[in-house]
């Protein structure tokens, strides 16, 4: 009898030391808690992460691909201007008084490498010249060529550009 009294106690402390540490387990498991993430949730967190508004790739015109990184965003500057000047040179424009102002141009390029001229606000004095200017630049920015969308993290993005564009009559 006082064998079994002696396995009893025995297993009574084995089954308190289980129970002790199945409490300390289960209490510091907050600490060990790993979170088991889904990959969407962790690609919307990355990209959450990435500031949009800095690109690290500008879009790409077929006729800038031959270009050093630093001249990219340069050569697609210079491809939308040079279009821009090419078109409105084609045109007939008349004013009655002479014009000379700069105004900025806000082209938004979509993530899809579609280019969209913003609306903005031109200066009384050009809307009175020459009404139909926003409808030309929209024309003449419909007809670029096909343009690749800049990249941030080889994830495509849209981006906002502002060009110049010097407005003079003589």
């Amino acid at each position: 009898m006082a064998t079994q009294n002696s396995s009893q106690i025995m297993n009574m402390k084995i089954w308190h030391i289980s129970l002790s540490l199945l409490v300390i387990i289960l209490c510091s498991c907050d600490n060990f808690v790993l979170k088991k993430e889904n990959k969407d949730e962790i690609i919307k967190e990355g990209l959450n992460k990435l500031n949009w508004n800095e690109v690290e790739q500008p879009p790409l015109f077929k006729i800038c691909e031959d270009k050093i990184e630093e001249k990219l965003e340069l050569c697609f500057q210079n491809t939308i201007t040079e279009h821009i000047h090419d078109y409105l040179s084609q045109q007939t424009i008349t004013v009655k008084e002479v014009v000379n102002d700069t105004i900025w141009v806000p082209l938004l390029i979509t993530k899809n490498g579609k280019i969209n001229l913003e609306d903005f606000n031109l200066p009384s004095s050009i809307e009175e010249q020459i009404p139909e200017l926003k409808d030309i630049l929209e024309k003449s920015i419909a007809s670029l060529p096909k343009v690749e969308p800049a990249h941030t993290r080889s994830t495509p993005v849209s981006a906002r550009y502002r060009l110049p564009l010097i407005i003079g009559s003589r």
